[in-house]
């Protein structure tokens, strides 16, 4: 990993979503990690350990949904940019996102060039 690789964390409960991004976000100029859920999202940022530029999040997930997950990072002062990948993504939804600061929302299924230009631009 280089020293200004793009630190990602992506939350979602569908292994097959984390392995997905893993394949769209490889290379030099990234650096994804993947967890299930909001509760070993919320350990890794509770370490300290670790930073990252942009968390992906999907909304729809068991114990933590995407809004719980995002209320609770943004209680805890994490600033780092949030993407929301989801196929759940209602008018309410999308306005609780919107009042916590929430910087995109990208629907599934995605494109994936369409979804890493999304994130250079959210990094940039």
């Amino acid at each position: 990993m280089s020293a200004s690789a793009l630190r990602i964390l992506a939350v979602d409960n569908q292994p097959s979503v984390i392995f997905s991004l893993g394949y769209i976000f490889t290379g030099p100029r990234y650096d994804l990690t993947g967890v299930e859920n909001g509760d070993a999202a919320l350990a890794r940022l509770d370490s300290g350990l670790e930073q990252y530029d942009i968390i992906i999040v999907d909304q729809k997930m068991p114990h933590l949904s995407g809004v719980e997950l995002v209320d609770e990072m943004r209680k805890r002062g994490v600033n780092s940019k949030i993407m929301v990948l989801s196929a759940h993504l209602s008018s309410e939804v999308r306005a609780a996102y919107e009042r916590m600061d929430v910087h995109l929302m990208f629907p599934k299924p995605f494109d994936v060039r369409q979804l890493r230009t999304a994130v250079d631009q959210l990094a940039a």
